[in-house]
This record gives structure tokens, C-alpha cells and sequence, in this order.
């Protein structure tokens, strides 16, 4: 009965770094919203590129009593957007299934590089944990 009553930190998003380009030109003073959502909550912060198009976020954690509850389904959706000549695009969305941050989007997070005219694509990387839940991002960066 205890558990139930004590809060978990669940991290929503590590630090991100990144950097917003269109046709290779860095793009400046372009805002970049990052929306986090954790069951009905949903944290959303902005910033703004400096001059060579690059743009920080802080790492992203709360606390909840959720992951103690057997029947929650842990569920955290990553959104990095812009808006770019009257066009909301993607920069990231990603889902992750628990409540810690995997090394795997740490490492990707650490150094985006968004490129606004490439095409959106769907990445697929193993999740070790959970390998039938692998980890799907949709963005426009070229990740490895």
C-alpha cells in the first residue's frame, strides 16, 4: 500500500541540442516548441535559434505516483516542432514506454541536426529492455 503513495521521477526528455538549417543556411530567431506529454499532462516550452540556427533545451523530468499503479501503461510522447514559412513541421516525435530515458535518445538528443527540407523519415532502434516495443522516431534529422 506504501508504494502507491510514493512518487517516481519519470524523465520526460534528456537535454537536447540541436541545430536548424534550410537548404544548408543556419535559420535564426526561429522558435522551436517542445511539447512533452505524460498521461494528461503535457509541458510545453519554447526557445529560440541563435545566429547559427542552434537551439537548447534542458533535460525534462516530474514525479508521479503512476508507475506504481499496475494497470498504468507508461507512455511519454516527444514533440520538437517549428513553424517555417506558414508550415508547422516536425524537427522529433518519439515515444518512450518508461519512465527512464534510454541511452539511445540521450545520444541522439545530444546533437540534432535538423535539416528543414529533407523528407520525414521513421527510424527504428532496438529497444533492449522491451524488443518487441522498439523505439520509433519520426523526424527530419539524419540519425545513425
Amino acid at each position: 500500500m506504501l508504494g502507491m503513495l510514493k512518487k517516481y521521477t519519470v524523465e520526460l526528455c534528456p537535454e537536447v541540442n540541436g541545430r536548424l538549417t534550410h537548404n544548408g543556411l543556419p535559420l535564426p530567431n526561429q522558435t522551436v516548441v517542445r511539447s512533452l506529454t505524460y498521461n494528461d499532462n503535457e509541458i510545453v516550452d519554447k526557445c529560440i535559434t541563435d545566429l547559427d540556427g542552434t537551439f537548447q533545451f534542458p533535460r525534462k523530468s516530474i514525479k508521479s505516483r503512476l508507475p506504481s499503479n499496475i494497470f498504468h501503461e507508461i507512455s511519454i510522447r516527444q514533440i520538437l516542432f517549428t513553424e517555417f514559412q506558414s508550415q508547422e513541421l516536425f524537427i522529433w516525435l518519439a515515444y518512450q514506454r518508461v519512465t527512464d530515458t534510454h541511452d539511445t535518445f540521450i545520444e541522439l538528443m545530444k546533437s540534432l541536426d535538423a535539416e528543414l527540407t529533407n523528407e520525414e523519415q521513421v527510424y527504428e532502434f532496438e529497444n533492449i529492455e522491451f524488443p518487441v516495443l522498439p523505439f520509433l522516431i519520426k523526424t527530419v534529422c539524419l540519425l545513425k
